[in-house]
């Protein structure tokens, strides 16, 4: 019986061994810049604005853009700036960080979401993750909604869900699908897509501290530009027929 246990065992920790082997790795520098996430939407999907929703984007000027005011990037377009970003990769956690000083941590020891993350957001949010085959899945949540989903100017609210799917397609290529739910400002989820490219092995990781570099603010005029999406959200049909 003892030798029986003793196989299964031994068994059960070469084939967690070697799914551990099998799981690639991420570690590295990569850019992936896409500022208008309308134009990387996966086919069938669109964007489809709630009416508060389509309020505030009817409202959306560039001259407020969050990053003028050297606010934090938020999780997703601070993987989509035209600066790179680097992973770094442990069998408990995964660290993305970025130029912009920031960070996001991704903890893959199966712990959950904490119990009051809403009440306590953060800039980054909550991550949490877990390997599918050969992809790492991230789940987050509790992000302030002070920050925008991309340059273009998609807003978010509190109750942002984030889901991404990191795939390894090639040594130096990762697929990034991002699905976005928030039922505050959207009326149903969407999902995009992404290719992420490595650096050379030369590239240096370089700290860019906006408040050290960032003049747009003062030069922005009010009211004169609003969102730049290629491809506009889908807006609510009100009761008169006009959107």
């Amino acid at each position: 019986m003892r030798t029986t246990l003793a196989i299964v065992t031994l068994a059960l920790g070469m084939a967690a061994a070697a799914g551990a082997q099998s799981r690639p790795d991420l570690t590295g520098l990569w850019i992936g810049p896409t500022a208008d996430i309308s134009v990387v939407l996966l086919p069938g999907e669109e964007v489809s604005l709630t009416p508060y929703g389509a309020e505030r984007y009817r409202k959306v000027d560039q001259a407020n853009s969050p990053a003028y005011k050297c606010l934090p990037y938020g999780p997703t377009r601070g993987l989509q700036s035209t600066n790179p970003f680097q992973i770094i990769q442990t069998p408990d956690l995964i660290a993305l960080i970025t130029e912009h000083i920031d960070y996001r941590l991704i903890y893959m020891d199966g712990r959950a979401h904490p119990a009051d993350i809403l009440d306590y957001p953060e800039w980054m949010g909550h991550s949490i993750g877990r390997w599918d085959g050969d992809t790492l899945v991230v789940d987050t949540i509790g992000m302030r909604d002070e920050t925008w989903l991309d340059t273009a100017g998609f807003e978010h609210s509190a109750k942002l869900h984030i889901t991404e799917r990191f795939q390894k397609t090639g040594p130096d290529a990762i697929r990034l699908t991002t699905t976005i739910e928030d039922p505050v400002f959207y009326a149903k989820p969407f999902t995009y897509g992404r290719n992420l490219r490595r650096m050379p092995k030369d590239t240096r990781l370089m700290p860019a501290r906006c408040a050290d570099n960032e003049r747009s603010l003062a030069d922005a005029v009010a009211g004169v530009q609003g969102p730049e999406h290629k491809k506009p959200p889908t807006f609510p049909t009100l009761s008169s027929g006009r959107p």
